[in-house]
């Protein structure tokens, strides 16, 4: 392995370590804590979310319910990638299936942990996680089609060039 996909890895490792983190420290806290969190953010994100749903269609439970699926789409987006540089040799379909189920693994976690912090935990939102993770994987996996294209095109031009 190359010396700089292994400086990737550790780097995406880390990152990855700390979303989860954040995700299962946001799902210890408590009813109280997790209601005054969602409320700030329905203060600050609301007001702008309306100009796309529309005036008094954005809630507290539809902003908690976009975290769910923001948070997952971003550790979908990590997963890919990592699936990239770990599972090189790996058919696309294979490091899509292994991220997106690394992924819903973790949403089931968390709404386990959910039960031993007191609050409800709900098999909705492990699949509206799962949905986020896969929508993740799925632009990471697209993202990265476009620039080995890209790559190819061009190693294609400069082999034209000689």
């Amino acid at each position: 392995m190359e010396k700089r996909n292994k400086k990737a890895i550790t780097i995406l490792s880390v990152l990855i370590a700390a979303t989860l983190a954040f995700i299962w420290i946001h799902s210890c806290m408590g009813q109280e804590e997790s209601a005054e969190e969602s409320g700030f953010f329905f203060e600050v994100l609301g007001p702008v979310l309306e100009i796309f749903a529309g005036k008094g269609n954005v809630t507290e439970l539809f902003i908690r319910k976009l975290a769910h699926f923001t948070e997952f789409f971003g550790l979908g987006l990590e997963l890919m990638l990592f699936m990239r540089l770990v599972l090189i040799r790996s058919p696309k379909v294979i490091r899509f299936i292994n991220a997106w189920i690394f992924g819903t693994m973790c949403a089931l976690i968390d709404e386990t942990i959910q039960i031993f912090s007191g609050r409800g935990p709900m098999i909705q939102d492990v699949w509206l996680d799962s949905a986020g993770c896969f929508c993740g994987v799925l632009v990471m996996m697209f993202g990265i089609m476009i620039v080995d294209r890209k790559k190819k095109r061009s190693y294609a031009d400069a082999q034209d060039d000689r």
